[in-house]
């Protein structure tokens, strides 16, 4: 079987590279499409790759792109078609609903292959909101689709509850299916168990974007202090737009707050962790968040965002959900942790259905499910 995926966020996110490495261990030859940008400093090898895994490239997309949407996909589409030859294919897997699906939605029409699309956060959070001029877009490219993942059940609920989605009557439960990402192994093979003590360090992992809240996070932590004046933040991460003023915060809090910066060794990284009491991030629009998963395998509880990524994933009461946009809120839900600390039910987590080789089975099952479907 030979699968061309193609994906936008290809050097953003570490989930594609340990889906594709999963996936080659059951003889799926795979063809990887990219687009590739000017801000990219880090090149891709090859020898990266596992052998069977083939990668690919456009030429930079420019500027104008991230507002011609209409302009890059033409601009990609091109790129592809001079790079390989569709008819070489026997499914297209895109990684997001619109920057790839669109693109597996072309190919579909021109070559008739059939097509996985997944739905991600920003699908929803993103376009949908600020670009409803491309929802009939969306209709036609689930329409089209053989199947269409979503990373959590919160997204699935999020996109067909959205009012585009409504007004165009988007129904297509019978191709859904929910497909979790993946966790690393090294935090599946190091759990630790949950602490017993009175919590007041908390930890944050991530970029300082818009999107990820973390002033908000900040700022109700330095309201809750005055309250649980034991109470302080670890900072871990960095890069977005609320970074300059979180370091300011950080340099005139010294006592609460902690910026560590970018922390990319995992044992280093997990022993932080381990140091903390409760994982907390409230990101306005978030696919999955793996990060969550790796701080419930350390024995921290999670503040989450009600609706969104890793709400609803698990059946264990494993922390509080949020309204990421009220400082009252995440102050409420953080008071909640504190209080509540030995009642969250972590020991009961499965983490076996996070594993890779577990998810990458699922998606070769899926592809062949599909291939046999079209066959009959």
């Amino acid at each position: 079987m030979k699968c061309l995926h193609i994906c936008n966020d290809f050097f953003g996110s570490k989930v594609h590279k340990n889906l594709y490495h999963n996936l080659n261990d059951f003889g799926l030859e795979q063809t990887i499409f990219y687009p590739s940008r000017v801000e990219h400093s880090k090149k891709l090898q090859q020898a990266d790759y596992n052998k069977g895994i083939h990668l690919i490239k456009s030429k930079p997309i420019k500027k104008k792109h991230r507002i011609f949407f209409r302009n890059k996909l033409r601009f990609l589409y091109a790129e592809l078609l001079k790079k390989t030859d569709p008819t070489n294919f026997d499914i297209v897997h895109a990684t997001t609903l619109f920057s790839d699906g669109a693109l597996a939605y072309r190919i579909f029409k021109d070559y008739g292959l059939p097509y996985v699309v997944a739905v991600r956060g920003t699908d929803v959070g993103a376009f949908l909101k600020y670009r409803p001029d491309l929802a009939f877009l969306a209709y036609k490219i689930l329409n089209s689709a053989s199947k269409i993942v979503f990373i959590s059940d919160s997204l699935m609920k999020n996109l067909y509850e959205h009012w585009t989605a409504r007004t165009l009557n988007m129904n297509f439960k019978i191709k859904n299916k929910v497909i979790y990402n993946g966790v690393d192994g090294f935090w599946l093979n190091n759990r630790s168990p949950k602490k017993n003590l009175a919590p007041y360090k908390i930890v944050y992992i991530g970029n300082f974007s818009e999107n990820k809240n973390t002033l908000k996070l900040i700022e109700s932590v330095l309201q809750l202090r005055k309250k649980h004046p034991q109470m302080q933040i670890n900072l871990i991460g960095t890069g977005g737009g609320q970074e300059k003023k979180i370091k300011e915060l950080a340099e005139n809090n010294k006592d609460i707050i902690n910026y560590h910066g970018a922390i990319y060794d995992q044992v280093l990284l997990k022993e932080l962790i381990k140091d903390n009491h409760i994982f907390a991030m409230v990101s306005i629009s978030e696919t999955f968040g793996l990060v969550y998963l790796e701080a419930l395998s350390q024995g921290l509880p999670v503040l989450y965002s009600a609706g969104r990524g890793i709400d609803g994933v698990l059946p264990q009461s494993i922390g509080e959900g949020v309204e990421p946009k009220s400082k009252e809120s995440i102050i409420q839900g953080l008071e909640k942790i504190i209080n509540n600390y030995d009642s969250y039910e972590l020991q009961k987590i499965d983490f076996t259905q996070f594993s890779w080789k577990t998810i990458g089975q699922t998606y070769f099952n899926l592809y062949e499910s599909i291939l046999k479907s079209d066959l009959n």
